[in-house]
């Protein structure tokens, strides 16, 4: 009897969900020359699906994230998602105002499972990259008050 093999093609065509970015600020609108918070959100993924006859279990992991910031800047890949404030461990400082939209690619390794008999690894990653979610940068003034 011959197993089906899983490669990291066909992890791509079933899919993956893409990362969820939250900004902190969560409201939309950053000021410049101040870091904004960047955190991804991406879990484990399973996947069941049937080949030549099999039931195959794909699993796939998410190991990296790279945010495009919208402003010609890239932060990561890193195997760091971020976190909440006030950890600050994944962070980016806009230096003009602006609209601009934040994609996050989350890279996932994979592996798989015929027919319950263990998990086999894929070679290869795959990245999935989120929609842009817009952030408009502001310019503002300091004022001291009493």
């Amino acid at each position: 009897m011959v197993l089906p093999t899983v490669t990291i093609e066909d992890v791509r065509r079933i899919g993956l969900p893409p990362g969820v970015v939250s900004l902190q600020p969560d409201s939309g609108r950053v000021a410049i020359n101040l870091p904004v918070n960047l955190v991804a959100t991406a879990g484990q993924v399973t996947r069941t699906v049937d080949i030549l006859g099999f039931p195959v279990t794909i699993r796939a992991t998410p190991v990296s994230y790279r945010w495009d910031t919208g402003d010609g800047a890239v932060v990561g890949p890193t195997a760091d998602p971020g976190a909440p404030w006030p950890a600050l461990t994944v962070t980016h400082t806009y230096t003009r105002p602006g609209d601009y939209a934040i994609t996050l690619t989350t890279t996932y390794t994979a592996e798989y499972s015929v027919a319950d008999l263990g998990f086999q690894p894929i070679a290869g990653t795959v990245g999935i990259a989120s929609a842009g979610d817009p952030v408009t940068a502001l310019a503002g003034t300091t004022v001291l008050t009493s």
